[in-house]
């Protein structure tokens, strides 16, 4: 079982399929990423992303690593806008294991602009 979540975020204004690229890119250059893939929408002004990300670990602990990992990504990758979203959940293949970003402090899912003030990154 996959974890399949919708989060809201501004519209991709750099066109559907360089934001599911962006976001996609940045997820698969962590370790312990199984697959992750992203659907992007611009649709009456409005956008939201869809978030398929399936990790590879062995215990919450390690899940937690791997999504902290994810998001340092997303916050490093200059191809995603501070008012996009960040994935909700991040679980295993067989689902058994399931995490999300308040483990890591935030208070619900947060944008990628409040992933980079959390940590200081600034992309290049």
């Amino acid at each position: 079982m996959t974890a399949l979540v919708m989060v809201s975020a501004a519209a991709c204004s750099s066109g559907e399929a360089a934001c599911e690229e962006a976001y996609t890119e940045a997820t698969m250059s962590v370790a312990g990423v199984v697959s992750a893939e992203f659907e992007c929408s611009n649709n009456f002004g409005g956008g939201w992303q869809r978030a398929d990300v399936v990790i590879e670990a062995a215990s919450e602990e390690e899940a937690v690593t791997v999504m902290d990992g994810v998001l340092k990504a997303l916050a490093g990758s200059p191809g995603l806008e501070d008012a996009w979203a960040t994935p909700q959940g991040y679980a295993t293949e067989d689902g058994s294991i399931t995490v999300g970003p308040n483990a890591l402090g935030f208070n619900g899912p947060p944008n990628i602009g409040e992933v980079r003030e959390h940590y200081g990154i600034t992309p290049e």
